[in-house]
């Protein structure tokens, strides 16, 4: 247990940085082809993008109702539940 505290000290004075692999740096943000297949919008925004709802839940930092959807590429976006439902989405 020491030794390992040991070398996670010396990963931190060092910066740590350069022991990150890779891949962990920036993962793929394409969807696999089948799950890309599956994916049903469930919203458009009014400028056209296509969005699918995934959850609503609650910003930490002030309690405040957020929204979080996806789209078709994987990436996953947060907006407040106000701005949401005020018309920019309408359901499909």
């Amino acid at each position: 247990m020491i030794g390992r505290m040991l070398r996670f000290g010396s990963q931190m004075l060092s910066g740590g940085r350069e022991k990150v692999p890779p891949a962990a740096a920036e993962p793929d943000r394409k969807w696999p082809e089948d799950r890309a297949a599956r994916w049903m919008p469930t919203h458009q925004h009014r400028k056209g993008g296509l969005y699918r709802v995934l959850s609503e839940g609650i910003l930490e930092a002030d309690r405040s109702p957020v929204v979080i959807y996806d789209d078709a590429d994987g990436t996953v976006w947060v907006r407040a539940s106000n701005e949401f439902w005020d018309g920019r989405f309408t359901a499909i």
